[in-house]
């Protein structure tokens, strides 16, 4: 099978990001026996990592909200008509 290109360095930061998201913070406890057959599968597939990453990226991006476009900050006509609407005690 050919190889892909090198990855791009946002593809890079991108995997570095999600692992630490995904091992980060508090965690349920490890199941042994799983994690042992997890391994063992690994260890039979090295490709196995780069593939389960790849999807849990994909399906993660899918759930994930889209990034809000950063608001612009307000001009001073916009703030002045927002302190008329505002009510005064």
């Amino acid at each position: 099978m050919p190889l892909k290109e090198p990855v791009t360095y946002e593809e890079h930061m991108a995997i570095l990001s999600f692992i630490d998201r995904a091992t980060g913070g508090e965690q349920a406890p490890i199941d042994l026996e799983a994690e042992a057959i997890i391994r063992a599968c690994f260890k039979r597939n090295p490709e196995a990592a780069y593939r389960i990453t790849k999807l849990a990226m994909a399906l993660a991006a899918k759930t994930e909200p889209a990034p809000q476009p950063a608001k612009r900050p307000k001009t001073w006509f916009q703030m002045l008509i927002d302190r008329g609407h505002t009510a005064i005690p």
